[in-house]
């Protein structure tokens, strides 16, 4: 309320908070603050409030070497796929269309195959990589989700939706969409290999709010092709696995040392 533009000072605050090992209890006050003004709890967490962008920030602090473990080897792959897996893949894999407006029905059956190829392996490495995950980015989705049932605890699904808000939503399907931001690719994507990464990021946004495959008709998507995408993840081991992930990226119990990770960057110039 003092700042004018409250997301100047977000960032030096979350760096000067990381360096006092003060995030945590600071996001849990702001988030508390954030939930008092929200009426819905399928709405939880999906503004760019101060603590959504606090959390923004320190995800992509503290989380660069998980992206960099979990995406960088497949997001390489869509962007220069090796011999291995173009021979699996269609010579069309690179757009991977699927608008049947502007495809014939053949190649759509085949460019879908291939996007399900690329959404496939991003949401296993996903899925598997809690091990990875910072110790502080578990210590913050801990607070979130308890707060979050503490709000709403009549929703049993929203301790779940108050997590995957963020790392789904705002950390891995960005990610997914803009590498280069991330440090995962060197460049901005070119048009083909972007067209790609849009689809897969929009499939893993679906995929990561647990439960919504079946709360959400799959006609309320904008895209008819991605609703007839989708059908084919109409499967209960999808939303086991996201379920399983929310839950062990929140927890606060120690995890096993997983390699050598990159130091927090907190000063520059």
């Amino acid at each position: 309320e003092v700042c004018r533009d409250k997301y100047d000072a977000v960032l030096p605050l979350v760096r000067l908070l990381l360096h006092h090992h003060k995030l945590v209890p600071f996001v849990a006050a702001v988030a508390e603050l954030d939930l008092k003004d929200t009426q819905e709890a399928n709405t939880i967490f999906r503004g760019n409030s101060l603590a959504t962008r606090c959390v923004d920030e320190m995800m992509k602090i503290v989380g660069k070497h998980y992206l960099k473990v979990t995406l960088k080897p497949v997001i390489d792959e869509v962007g220069c796929p090796t011999e291995t897996t173009l021979g699996m893949l269609s010579p069309l894999w690179y757009p991977c269309l699927l608008d049947r407006h502007s495809c014939f029905s053949s190649v759509v059956g085949i460019t879908q195959e291939n996007l399900r190829y690329y959404v496939d392996k991003v949401f296993r490495e996903i899925v598997r990589s809690s091990i990875s995950c910072p110790t502080l980015m578990c210590d913050v989705f801990y607070s979130l989700r308890h707060l979050a049932a503490k709000r709403f605890p009549n929703d049993p699904h929203v301790q779940y939706s108050a997590v995957s808000s963020f790392v789904f939503l705002r950390f891995f399907a960005v990610a997914v969409v803009s590498p280069h931001t991330f440090h995962l690719r060197p460049h901005h994507p070119d048009a083909q290999t972007s067209r790609t990464l849009t689809l897969i990021s929009k499939a893993i946004q679906t995929l990561g709010s647990w439960g919504s495959l079946t709360k959400t008709k799959l006609s309320s998507f904008k895209e008819t092709f991605m609703c007839e995408f989708f059908k084919t993840f109409q499967e209960e081991k999808f939303t086991e696995s996201v379920k399983k992930f929310l839950d062990d990226v929140s927890s606060t119990e120690s995890k096993e040392p997983s390699g050598v990770s990159e130091p927090v960057h907190l000063k520059e110039g």
